[in-house]
């Protein structure tokens, strides 16, 4: 054990021989998040509308008020604005004449296809609640039954998406760098001429890879909270699915290093795959509701399996199926492991084979 604490606290001194790439693996995603979360969709819309004059006008803005989740925000904020006609920085709905018949138009300013849909959407949502008003008895009566004990940001879900993630980078990340940097320094030879066993050396460089991807995780996590006052139900049961996660990572980048033996091309290696498997594992939006192709793809990378057993701690409801995802992420875990021990042995002891 002595010896090992040895190995561990050397490989934490190892800190100061990258410091710039231990600052970017380490909080380049709370960064992401925090600029990200900045421009997010929000639920609640500020929506202008011209200060209505007449009783048509003044039901829609009531409509547009009841507008909104059964259980959480609503979805526009009406602002009442007196409008001359000119310019339109976002949008902005008035009551016109058309026909005989009042009709409500919405003028949109400088903003993308996105945005317009969103408007649209409100404002179509506003009028079916006055059409449904005016039908009575013979109105369309739609019941509507929350899949989610609270409606939840989706900054939430993006923040929470994101912890595996950092984790996966930040361990991938440094387990390329450092381990290349031993060739390119040449500081490969005290391992191979190290005393200690092989399972201590790599034992020691794993646990502090792991260690450093908990914290950058956790930082994450707390910008997330602090950013949306919405936490895990278990700071825990965050850190035990992010655990094989960092394993994981951690083997990667190793190998990463052990077999590019450069320093450029295994931290790229190790930065292209930590955002190709995110974006293609969850990071948007649960891969079971894109379905298809995208959903096929994603079980094959941690993220999803990470993310589906992330989900209950902060949504409250279960998704997929928490005793696959573990199994796989443990047995891939488990598995890397094995492999990262016989590259090693290959490449830096110059032999194969147990």
């Amino acid at each position: 054990m002595k010896r090992f604490q040895l190995l561990l606290a050397n490989e934490i001194k190892l800190f100061r021989t990258a410091v710039p790439i231990h600052v970017v693996a380490m909080l380049q995603p709370t960064i992401m998040y925090l600029l990200m979360s900045a421009i997010l969709v929000y639920p609640t819309f500020d929506m202008y509308v011209d200060r209505p004059t007449t009783v048509e006008g003044h039901a829609l803005v009531a409509a547009m008020r009841e507008v909104g989740s059964p259980i959480g925000l609503p979805y526009i904020n009406p602002i009442l604005v007196e409008w001359e006609g000119g310019a339109v920085s976002r949008q902005i709905v008035t009551m016109q004449e058309d026909n005989g018949t009042r009709v409500a138009v919405q003028r949109y300013g400088l903003i993308d296809s996105n945005l317009v849909k969103n408007f649209r959407n409100r404002l179509t949502a506003a009028g079916l609640r006055l059409w449904s008003a005016a039908l009575g008895d013979r109105a369309v009566i739609v019941e509507e039954y929350a899949w989610l004990p609270r409606d939840v940001p989706y900054t939430v879900y993006f923040g929470m998406a994101l912890l595996p993630m950092t984790a996966f980078l930040a361990a991938s990340m440094l387990g390329a760098v450092l381990t290349a940097q031993e060739f390119e320094l040449h500081t490969i030879v005290e391992y191979r001429l190290a005393p200690a066993p092989l399972g201590l050396i790599l034992g020691g460089r794993l646990t502090r890879l792991i260690l450093f991807a908990m914290v950058a995780s956790g930082i994450l996590l707390l910008a997330t909270g602090l950013v949306n006052d919405v936490w895990p139900d278990s700071v825990w049961g965050v850190g035990l699915v992010l655990l094989p996660v960092a394993a994981i990572a951690g083997c990667l980048g190793v190998l990463a290093g052990l077999m590019m033996q450069r320093v450029i091309p295994a931290f790229l290696v190790a930065l292209v795959g930590s955002f190709v498997g995110w974006i293609m594992g969850s990071a948007f939006g649960l891969a079971a509701g894109f379905g298809g192709w995208y959903e096929w793809v994603s079980r094959l990378t941690p993220f999803t399996h990470a993310v589906e057993l992330l989900f209950p701690r902060y949504f409250g409801s279960e998704v997929g199926s928490p005793l696959v995802s573990g199994l796989v992420l443990v047995f891939l875990s488990v598995g890397l492991v094995g492999l990262t021990v016989l590259v090693y042995r290959w490449r830096v002891l110059g032999r194969e084979g147990p």
